[in-house]
């Protein structure tokens, strides 16, 4: 009887189909890799320009302009520039000061949308402008150093003239989270007043957490408020629990009582009895931190921890 061999033939990148499963820990780091490097997307700094305060003189400017320049330099010249309209009034408690936007809210609306991670490097210029180009005023802002991704600062920026501004980056010198300026100086500085947001969709991680805690969030605020609910109307439609308060004095009476005796039969008979204190103190230690974790997910328990927390991430 004759014996037939067969051989596998080689796929395109040279080893035979038998070869074609990858190895576990080849096949995990590069679903690693294609994790962390997974695309965030486009990336949108949204900012409106409320007012500018304290300016050199009377005359009223043009616009306010918006540029970014990405870190590596590029863009000196500024990408996608974009003005506002002219300001809306003129302050009436400060001199020099004008505020913009007005029935229009997108007037003084400034919005640039280019890829997150550049975006979020970038430093971005403000220009006040006037009829007379010599007059304008500039202020520049580093985003990573003021903003987070999908939050809001109120700003203060300095505004110096263009022929002698740096040529470093500027930070603001105010922000919702920072100490307030004093100066000595019987000039007063011109600034100009914006609210900045830089919005971003997060990684596909960080996205799938935020949902399952949003989610989780949701179910324990439906199911606390259909059991606050319920258990508050109790009294008014069974009146008849009232009565149940009866018997408590005379059982906290015995209770008090028999202390001494509980206490020393616990002392005679701990050796007995320590397997079940410490089973009895891990499961109070368990339900403890499981009501201490139902808690806090509750719109008063998140209201809490918001509390606590707040000055460790607006540092």
């Amino acid at each position: 009887r004759r014996r037939t061999k067969t051989t596998m033939a080689p796929n395109a990148a040279g080893s035979s189909s038998s070869s074609s499963t990858m190895d576990p820990l080849t096949a995990t780091t590069k679903m690693a890799k294609a994790i962390m490097s997974a695309p965030t997307g486009n990336g949108k700094l949204v900012c409106t320009i409320l007012s500018a305060y304290d300016l050199p003189d009377g005359a009223v400017p043009e616009s306010v302009t918006m540029s970014y320049r990405e870190a590596n330099g590029r863009g000196s010249n500024g990408y996608n520039e974009i003005s506002t309209g002219p300001p809306a009034a003129k302050h009436k408690d400060h001199v020099n000061s004008f505020k913009f936007g007005g029935p229009d809210s997108a007037a003084n609306q400034l919005t640039i949308s280019a890829p997150l991670p550049v975006l979020f490097e970038s430093t971005v210029t403000f220009t006040l402008k006037y009829p007379d180009a010599s007059k304008n005023l500039t202020s520049t802002c580093t985003i990573h150093k003021t903003l987070r991704v999908n939050d809001t600062q109120w700003l203060i920026l300095n505004l110096d003239p263009v022929s002698g501004s740096a040529a470093g980056t500027r930070t603001p010198l105010q922000s919702s989270a920072s100490r307030i300026s004093t100066s000595s100086s019987s000039t007063e500085q011109p600034t100009l007043r914006l609210k900045l947001r830089l919005e971003g969709p997060y990684r596909p991680e960080i996205a799938a957490v935020i949902n399952l805690m949003n989610g989780w969030f949701n179910a324990v605020d439906i199911i606390s408020d259909n059991t606050v609910g319920f258990v508050s109307d109790i009294p008014k439609n069974v009146p008849a629990v009232k009565l149940l308060l009866v018997p408590t004095v005379p059982l906290a009476t015995v209770a008090v009582a028999a202390l001494p005796i509980l206490g020393g039969v616990l002392i005679i008979g701990i050796p007995f009895f320590l397997p079940i204190l410490l089973i009895v103190l891990t499961l109070g230690l368990s339900l403890g931190a499981i009501g201490s974790s139902v808690y806090f997910s509750t719109r008063e328990g998140r209201t809490r921890i918001q509390h606590i927390a707040e000055p460790s991430y607006q540092t």
